[in-house]
């Protein structure tokens, strides 16, 4: 049975049980139902906010590393605050993101800024391609962008919209949605998901979690049944145990209505939307229509590149041209979407010959002040006019996860029931090694004979290296060299040195 693409079970707990491909038949017969999801009743969404840590150079300190950077510190985390729909609700707005995303690919198909607008879209790598293009594509295109117009004075401009999801007009928002359905008002079910997401109702995560005693519902066997099982509430420390523990929901609907509405923050206010939601990226492009328009139009005619990846935009034109486009941003977001872009967010970059070779570097807006130490940063990748990398931070994530994961297998390993105490290596190799970087079709065990394996349609992505090679293999008709594959040559040996010292530890 082959499923719709919009319905994609989760994992997370949320109120009521998860739904599972048991219930693909009754979902799909409620989701597509619009009389069903006019009169739907949306429970309130649980709010989560999740610190990403940022690591920054200190300037205070003049010492410098063995490789000429500065000393990084840790700096003030960034907060995410995240939404999470219950699971029938999500599978309703991933439906109505397949609708919407349809709607939007026919409304720009012909419009001459289609190519322009990259994130959140299934662009093929070529006419009739299965393949689709990543956020390295679009790097590429940018950069070779750069590099075909070395003879110019270039200047690249990188900005990004204040909180873009929570500053999102509603009026302006309700607007083009029915614009892109080619309607005069929205559609009755439509505006029931309209209204979801502009009049947000939501709990705190920790607070459900707290009122009922720290607890959750888990999934357990029946004793002498080996096809049967039961819910049973579980005592769980944190929150942050809830996958390895099982957790599978926090109370029923009914429980919940019954006991927790006290617990329902209503956020009624004219603007944002969540951020989290299946359909919210398709909403940021339906919102930008007239900015990507306008933009692009003036950019084009002037002989520039301009590209938006969500709240993410940058435009590479003539040195002349630079204090008018920084301008004609800055305004056209304020009165187009009503929306800003802060001065301190916005990066200048200009391009040219610099003792003989094609440069790439920043500048201060005000002062045009040059900073050679500082190359043009876009989408995960740095550029310096000859060169493309990838951005340092990113290999410092894969590390900081690879020294995580070893910490916990190895606290795993001290706490297992298991006699040899030993590491799972092999979860290990495949996660942060070239043994787990090949993408490959995953096979499952038959139903009617487990010793028969039979495809499906689910692929094994690989993992970080996956990424690196794909990256360098997209970038050196740019580079010429594997530089991009060097950047990792380190790896291996800190996976081994990390292996040797916890295998230590646990002898």
């Amino acid at each position: 049975m082959e499923l719709e693409t919009w319905f994609k079970t989760k994992k997370y707990p949320h109120i009521g049980l998860p739904i599972t491909i048991k219930d693909y038949n009754w979902v799909k017969e409620y989701v597509e139902n619009p009389e069903k999801v006019r009169t739907h009743s949306f429970l309130p969404l649980i709010h989560k906010v999740i610190l990403k840590r940022k690591f920054r150079a200190d300037k205070e300190v003049p010492a410098r590393n063995p490789s000429g950077k500065r000393k990084r510190k840790l700096a003030k985390p960034k907060d995410r605050h995240i939404f999470f729909a219950s699971h029938l609700d999500s599978l309703i707005l991933s439906k109505y993101n397949e609708i919407l995303a349809t709607a939007y690919e026919k409304y720009i198909e012909n419009l001459n800024f289609n190519e322009s607008v990259v994130a959140y879209r299934k662009i093929p790598i070529s006419k009739g391609s299965k393949k689709n293009k990543c956020n390295i594509d679009f790097a590429k295109s940018t950069f070779e962008f750069i590099q075909k117009n070395n003879t110019k004075k270039l200047t690249a401009i990188v900005a990004d919209v204040t909180s873009f999801f929570d500053n999102l007009n509603h009026k302006i928002l309700k607007k083009q949605w029915t614009k892109v359905l080619n309607e005069t008002t929205l559609p009755q079910d439509h505006y029931n998901v309209f209204r979801s997401l502009t009049n947000i109702k939501y709990i705190e995560g920790d607070q459900l979690f707290e009122s009922y005693g720290n607890t959750m519902m888990v999934k357990k066997g029946i004793p002498n049944s080996s096809n049967k099982s039961e819910f049973v509430r579980k005592q769980i420390k944190n929150s942050k145990f809830f996958k390895e523990k099982g957790a599978s929901h926090y109370c029923d609907k009914k429980e919940f209505l019954k006991n927790n509405l006290n617990l329902v923050i209503s956020k009624n206010n004219s603007e944002g939307i969540p951020q989290g939601s299946p359909i919210s990226a398709t909403l940021a492009n339906i919102y930008m229509l007239e900015f990507d328009q306008e933009i692009f139009e003036k950019v084009s005619s002037i002989g520039g590149f301009y590209q938006r990846y969500s709240d993410d935009l940058i435009i590479v034109c003539d040195q002349e041209h630079e204090n008018e486009i920084i301008q004609l941003i800055r305004d056209k977001v304020e009165t187009l979407v009503d929306l800003k872009i802060e001065p301190n967010k916005t990066k200048v970059f200009r391009f040219e010959h610099v003792k003989g070779k094609f440069t790439g570097f920043e500048i201060d807006e005000k002062t045009k002040t040059p900073n050679f130490n500082q190359t043009l940063e876009y989408l995960g990748f740095s550029f310096d006019g000859r060169r493309v990398l990838i951005k340092t931070s990113g290999f410092s994530k894969f590390y900081r996860s690879m020294k995580s994961s070893f910490k916990k297998s190895t606290s795993l390993a001290i706490h297992s029931k298991n006699p040899d105490k030993s590491l799972f290596k092999s979860r290990l190799y495949k996660r942060f090694t070239h043994r787990g970087a090949k993408r490959k079709l995953i096979y499952r065990p038959s139903k009617a004979d487990k010793t028969v394996y039979e495809k499906t349609n689910e692929y094994y992505w690989g993992n970080y290296l996956s990424y690196i090679n794909k990256a360098n293999d997209s970038m050196k008709s740019i580079n010429g060299e594997n530089y991009v594959q060097r950047q990792s040559r380190k790896f291996w040996k800190k996976f081994n040195d990390l292996m040797k010292f916890h295998e230590a530890r646990l002898k």
